[in-house]
């Protein structure tokens, strides 16, 4: 495929040919194999075509040799907004589905998936994989489990930042390494509306400056780049911009040339904005008429409890209308239902759905719609703001022009002296506004007209720097900074402020992740937080806010509201909080839950709280909310998760219902309370009881379908049994699908040492040949790819150890074979625990330490390594440990004599890393100076990867070979 296939490509995606700029960006790319450093482009210019761009110059150089690809396999999209609705993840979803369909065929999507899953690598089945990277969550794996896969990432400055630099937010320490990699290392990253993010542009710059050849003995070669997409560049030498023929063109002329008049309005007082803009707003649905009598009205403002009181006012005053409320404090599991019902309706381009807006539509927002929301209001009421926002919300309105005439209004509060978010610059635009506005015939109020091509006009003849929030800058990133961050197991106690460098000096603190369930009760017994490890919370039932902000709701007090700009501290009153505040538990991953109070829980915590705490509801965070929050934990779970998943609690009942449900779902609940009693009384079996209650509710007609479907299918399949409490089974059961699909594995801890029965040697000559194949397909060079491979070979040495066997085996080996997984359950806690008690087998031992002793005892094993050090290095890092610190443990020591790849291997004694003088923490930083503090990190996600693909594979797969 040639690079001036660009426009058949793009037309056989999207059913019409790209505009001029587009072309001619994928030209320039194809020739010069170099992303311009700017992209200068006006909304509604089509910018988020930039990833078509991308992914087709992947695809053009997907013939090249390994060694010699320009183009990165990873697509990074990034904004610095809590999105709502994302229209980029939209598009690269479409893209990806239109790869898969082609597969079969001919034509040139054929030809593109072919090539894309050429790079993919052998047994890949996807051309290209789409993810949005959120908050991560302990035992969460990597958002990627193949180095090789083409992919589309959609994320915001503070998911993306934080990874880059060894701290990724929600990511388990371990992990850590692997995220700063790929993040990092054949990545590009197109940073939308960059002049919003000027702090984490800088980091950015940075993070590539010490990626060059200045800053490591041997650099590894993979490509990156960096691309601003902003219609408000601050240098344009290397801008790519619009020219000529893009302003001749019809449909971008359309947008372009769209006038947006906008009405000025004043309230004295803040505490009138939200009366104001709920009353303007639907004034402007009855000026309509009956040209549009059912419009689509955007109402925005700047904080989400102002949104909430507009939402709250529009639904008390006007029965009329229908109204919708989109924050960025929202559970993906409720915004996925929102829009699901909502997104047609509003979308830009929509065709046909306006029937369905039978009367007035008013979508309620925040800042999160400023950016990558692809919709289309006909009329908008925003909140005066600095200029740059109101651009990006003004984006929103008419923004294909294919209406003769909107209506739109600012308000302005005149006490807003010195806005907490914006500064003086929304002071200043207002005046500016006013200035350069028109007087409105008979009324008070002026007029403004906010459309495109207008508003460049009068600013390329004004001086607009105050008008924009005022410009930061980040800490310039040193060495010394990143000889900190780089250490991530165990993290120094001292080290640089993530949020600092991503958004500069006005920064807060990492959010915390929240989420709700409705089977923990308010007294938090640790019998009843089990549950947790077998159904762990996930990211779709987590809802991020500020740590302020839910202490202040835990204590009942002021200060729960929340911005929806990501890091941005709001430099108001500090509150002190003096009482210990409600109890919660923090879900601690592999280690469990704890209970802590309000006062005890730390940034970047997962939080689980019972629902009856209230604190949300179907639009999001609304501390106000008293009512129990409904648990979303199983929603989806076939799609989530992997498999079915039911609670069978008396607390969730009501869920499985949609109306008229009381007396179906008090019998349940009847039944639910009365199983312990008869099992007691030897009157049946669990397996019984709870087919009893699934019976029940499948029989009931008001049973969702979303249910109907779960509990139909546990009836069908073999499922597993996992009581709340082994002395009661009144307190709940568990009840899992038993469908054979490959495990999601961490690597963490030794929870990958449990899924089916694989042989040791069987399983590193896997791990080994899946590294290679990594390897080779990186093009990484012979030497590396040699070290890669003989450290993915070796790196279970240590589970020889006679201990180990033993605690695979339940305790007692009971066979001679030996092994690096076996038939346990990775979700019983407790026989895990016990099985390692019984075996001798010291807690927090790490068995790839014993694997590098065995290494050091037979120096044979590293004699075709072209660098000894990294071999052993990446034997000793495979779960995240000793970077630069080896785990303490009380060890007396073991004795392992075994033949391995036709080797006799033996060690005696106790493999003392932890100590000084071992000199793990020497070779740790020999090789960061070595590969630089990313490309030693990719090294080691090359080996991690391997080992996890094998490990899944062979979770599903009964035979191996």
């Amino acid at each position: 495929m040639q690079i001036e296939d660009f426009d058949a490509f793009f037309t056989a995606l999207h059913g019409r040919p790209p505009f001029p700029w587009q072309s001619r960006l994928a030209k320039q790319l194809g020739e010069t194999g170099v992303w311009p450093s700017v992209l200068n482009l006006p909304t509604s210019a089509g910018k988020t075509a930039a990833l078509d761009v991308a992914l087709f110059h992947l695809i053009v150089e997907a013939a090249q040799s390994p060694a010699q690809r320009r183009a990165p396999r990873r697509i990074f999209f990034v904004v610095d907004r809590r999105l709502v609705v994302d229209e980029a993840y939209q598009r690269a979803t479409n893209i990806a589905e239109a790869l898969v369909s082609a597969q079969d065929g001919s034509g040139i999507l054929a030809d593109a998936a072919a090539g894309l899953l050429n790079l993919a690598g052998k047994g890949a089945k996807q051309p290209l994989v789409v993810r949005r990277l959120r908050g991560g969550l302990p035992m969460e794996r990597a958002f990627l489990g193949n180095p090789l896969q083409p992919a589309v990432i959609l994320t915001t400055v503070d998911q993306l930042g934080s990874r880059l630099l060894f701290r990724g937010y929600g990511v388990s320490a371990n992990m850590r390494p692997i995220h700063a990699a790929l993040a990092a290392m054949d990545s590009l990253i197109l940073l939308d509306e960059a002049h919003m993010s000027r702090p984490f542009l800088q980091t950015l710059q940075a993070v590539t400056r010490y990626q060059s050849s200045d800053w490591s003995e041997r650099q590894i070669r993979l490509p990156h780049a960096v691309v601003q997409m902003t219609a408000t560049p601050g240098d344009t030498t290397d801008a790519f911009e619009l020219n000529d023929k893009d302003y001749d063109h019809e449909l971008l002329q359309q947008r372009l040339q769209s006038a947006k008049p906008a009405e000025l309005e004043e309230v004295k007082e803040a505490s009138a904005l939200a009366k104001a803009l709920a009353d303007k707003a639907i004034e402007l649905s009855v000026r309509f008429g009956e040209t549009l009598p059912a419009p689509v009205i955007g109402v925005v403002a700047n904080r989400v409890a102002t949104a909430r009181e507009v939402f709250e006012r529009v639904n008390k005053e006007c029965e009329s209308v229908e109204a919708i409320l989109l924050t960025g404090r929202i559970r993906p599991a409720d915004r996925d239902r929102l829009l699901k019902t909502y997104l047609p309706r509003i979308k830009a381009g929509r065709s046909g759905a306006e029937i369905e807006n039978s009367k007035p539509l008013f979508v309620v927002a925040t800042q999160t719609i400023e950016v990558g929301a692809d919709l289309d209001f006909d009329g908008l009421v925003t909140e005066s703001a600095s200029l740059d926002a109101l651009r990006q919300r003004f984006g929103r309105l008419n923004r294909l022009g294919e209406r003769p005439h909107c209506l739109a209004a600012v308000i302005h509060a005149k006490s807003n002296k010195d806005d907490l978010i914006y500064g003086e610059a929304l002071t200043k635009t207002w005046k500016w506004l006013n200035e350069h506005s028109e007087k409105i015939k008979g009324k008070k109020s002026r007029v403004f007209d906010l459309g495109i091509l207008r508003l460049n006009a009068l600013l390329a003849k004004s001086d607009i720097s105050a008008l924009y929030m005022l410009p930061v800058d980040a800490p310039v990133l040193l060495p010394a900074h990143l000889d900190v961050l780089v250490q991530t197991s165990p993290s120094p106690r001292v080290s640089p402020d993530p949020a600092l460098l991503l958004h500069g000096p006005n920064s807060r603190e990492e959010d915390v992740q929240v989420v709700w369930r409705a089977d923990v009760p308010k007294n938090f017994l640790i019998e009843d937080l089990a549950i947790l490890q077998v159904l762990p919370p996930s990211s779709h039932e987590a809802l991020a806010i500020p740590l302020s902000a839910l202490r202040a709701f835990l204590h009942q007090i002021g200060g729960a509201d929340a911005n929806d700009l990501e890091g941005l501290a709001e430099t108001g009153e500090t509150i002190e909080f003096t009482e210990i505040g409600k109890p919660v538990a923090v879900w601690r991953g592999a280690n469990g839950a704890e209970v802590v109070s309000a006062n005890r829980i730390r940034p970047g915590d997962l939080v689980v709280l019972p629902a009856i705490y209230g604190g949300a509801d179907e639009f999001g965070w609304h501390p106000a909310n008293a009512a129990p929050v409904s648990d979303v934990a199983e929603l989806d779970c076939l799609t989530k998760r992997g498999k079915f998943y039911l609670r069978l609690h008396p607390a969730l009942v009501s869920y499985w219902f949609e109306s008229d449900s009381e007396v179906v779902a008090a019998e349940i609940q009847r039944l639910i309370a009365n199983w312990q009693q008869r099992l007691d009384d030897g009157e049946t079996e669990l397996a019984a009881l709870y087919s009893e209650v699934l019976q029940v509710a499948l029989d009931s007609e008001s049973l969702s379908s979303s249910y109907r479907t779960v509990i139909g299918a546990l009836l069908r399949e073999k499922i597993s049994a996992i009581p709340y409490v082994e002395t009661d089974a009144s307190k709940g059961v568990l009840l899992v699908s038993k469908r054979n699909v490959a495990q999601t594995l961490v690597d963490d801890g030794d929870a990958l040492s449990l899924s089916r029965e694989v042989g040791l040697e069987q399983h590193s000559q896997g791990v080994a040949g899946l590294a290679r194949d990594f390897s080779l397909g990186l093009g990484l060079p012979p030497d590396l790819v040699s070290c890669i491979e003989i450290a993915a070979l070796y790196h279970d040495l240590g589970k020889a150890d006679p201990r180990f066997q033993a605690m695979l085996q339940g305790g007692v080996a009971q066979h001679e074979k030996w092994l690096a997984k076996s038939g346990m359950n990775a979700a019983d806690r407790i026989a895990r625990q016990l099985a390692r008690k019984i075996a001798s087998y010291p807690n927090g031992q790490r068995h790839e330490c014993y694997s590098v002793a065995l290494l050091r005892a037979n120096p044979q094993l590293l004699e075709l390594s072209s660098d000894p050090e990294l071999t052993e290095y990446l034997v000793g890092s495979h779960h995240g440990h000793g970077r630069p610190w080896m785990p303490a443990i009380s060890d007396e020591g073991t004795d392992i004599n075994f033949l391995f790849d036709n080797q006799s291997i033996r060690f005696c004694g106790v493999h003392g890393l932890e100590r000084l003088d071992a000199g793990w923490p020497d070779l740790f930083w020999r090789l960061i100076r070595r590969y630089g503090y990313w490309g030693l990190s990719f090294l080691e996600t090359v080996v991690r990867l391997a080992d996890q693909q094998r490990s899944e594979w062979e979770s599903k797969n009964e035979t191996n070979d």
